[in-house]
């Protein structure tokens, strides 16, 4: 397998990371479009690395699952990934190699360890309804010797809310006192 492994790992240091290339309208909405890299295009930038690196990919389906098939062509070694195929209605031939398509694109992602370029990657988040909540940066604390301690102290002085300040600033109870005394 030390041939494999050598030329799969050439093949990693040499593919790029791939673009999305499509969308699909059906999962789009004004909030978020769904982008991907087709099969067609991953296979496009793929190939020729693959051959020059000494690899073959088949994906045969076998038994309702896509089978890909990792073959360095010199000795036979093999890698091997098997990937269901999910579809709603399995006597829809449309809806069948949808399923197909997926399969094999994603196992061939997973196989090949490819970096689809993916700035909106969730880690599965949208899909679970588990989006993060956006954090607030921390705030500087507020002291005597902030430079804005003066600005702050003015602030006070000329009318201004404590509210403004500490939406700002992060203030102890023994500085707000201090503020507080010199209003």
């Amino acid at each position: 397998m030390k041939e494999l492994f050598n030329s799969v790992s050439n093949f990693q240091a040499e593919c790029p990371k791939i673009s999305k290339d499509s969308n699909n309208p059906f999962f789009s909405d004004a909030k978020r479009k769904v982008n991907y890299a087709s099969l067609p295009h991953i296979l496009t930038v793929i190939t020729p690395i693959l051959k020059k690196n000494g690899l073959l990919i088949v994906q045969p389906v076998v038994n309702n699952c896509v089978v890909t098939k990792l073959i360095h062509i010199e000795t036979g070694q093999m890698l091997e990934s098997v990937y269901d195929i999910v579809c709603k209605d399995s006597t829809n031939a449309q809806q069948i190699g949808s399923g197909v398509s997926y399969a094999r694109r994603y196992s061939l992602t997973s196989i090949l360890n490819l970096n689809i370029d993916d700035e909106s990657d969730d880690d599965g988040n949208s899909a679970t309804n588990n989006v993060a909540k956006p954090t607030t940066p921390k705030k500087e604390d507020l002291t005597p010797k902030h430079s804005n301690w003066n600005k702050a102290k003015e602030h006070l002085q000329t009318g201004g809310l404590m509210e403004d300040i500490e939406r700002k600033y992060t203030i102890s109870a023994e500085n707000k006192k201090l503020l507080i005394a010199a209003k």
